[in-house]
């Protein structure tokens, strides 16, 4: 058996057992680097019985129960600069739309700053998230609408049918929405089936749209897709993606904005 084999053998045992593993234990147990570990969870990930998940991986079927609370605290920092950076696509007169999350609430805490400077004449905000209202500062020049639905006291935000027709009638010039994968074969996808679902009826009503994710979401495949790589125009990220993905991000025209350090 070679190492490879090997060490995938020794994990998918490790897993069955202990159901996580992060990147760090990988990297010690196999005196490897990180990126090393990241390859080996990625071809677990294709078995189709694992899900990596916020620097580890798991079994399927075994994802947390989100929490927003818990979700900041992750890559608070890669979260902060892609949210600066998406603030800053934002226009006077534009009518947008702003997805739930922590990375689009990163984005909201820049996009208000911009607000409190009188940066714009006139700005419609749509969201489905109560963290992104109440972080978005009171301005006259700006018209605020929560869009209402099932909520989701974890997620801190409205999702489903109702949700869905509350924003048909509208038109966004701009939407910015996360994701928790991206992959050249399934485009962009989520771990939950409301946001998805959600996101792929505003794509529809919109001119543009801008997909917000770490680098960690590269090469990943997560529990449905939303949107094949055609309809997205921009992602912003904190790192630029593998060699093939950029191909395959520039083949189907979607530019890349990188949130350097």
């Amino acid at each position: 058996m070679s190492k490879k084999a090997s060490r995938e053998a020794y994990l998918l045992n490790l897993l069955n057992s202990t159901s996580r593993i992060s990147v760090s234990e990988v990297v010690e147990m196999f005196n490897v680097s990180e990126a090393t570990a990241r390859r080996m969870f990625s071809e677990l990930e294709k078995s189709g019985k694992f899900v990596r998940n916020y620097g580890g991986i798991q079994l399927a079927g075994q994802l947390p129960d989100y929490s927003f609370e818990i979700r900041e605290k992750s890559f608070k920092q890669e979260k902060l600069r892609i949210g600066t950076l998406a603030a800053s696509f934002v226009e006077d007169a534009d009518t947008i739309y702003l997805d739930c999350g922590t990375t689009l609430f990163q984005m909201t805490l820049a996009l208000s700053a911009r607000i409190s400077n009188q940066e714009f004449n006139s700005l419609t905000i749509f969201t489905n998230s109560i963290a992104n209202v109440q972080a978005i500062a009171p301005s006259p020049q700006c018209r605020v609408v929560l869009v209402g639905g099932e909520y989701n006291y974890k997620r801190r935000d409205f999702s489903g049918p109702l949700t869905e027709k509350y924003v048909a009638p509208f038109h966004f010039t701009k939407c910015f929405l996360g994701a928790d994968g991206l992959n050249d074969k399934m485009g962009f996808s989520s771990n939950q089936f409301d946001i998805s679902s959600l996101n792929s009826c505003v794509m529809s009503h919109s001119d543009y749209t801008y997909v917000l994710l770490d680098s960690s979401k590269f090469d990943r495949c997560s529990l449905v897709s939303y949107s094949p790589l055609e309809s997205v125009g921009a992602i912003v990220t904190n790192a630029a993606p593998s060699e093939a993905l950029i191909a395959s991000l520039a083949a189907n025209d979607i530019q890349i904005h990188i949130a350097n350090e």
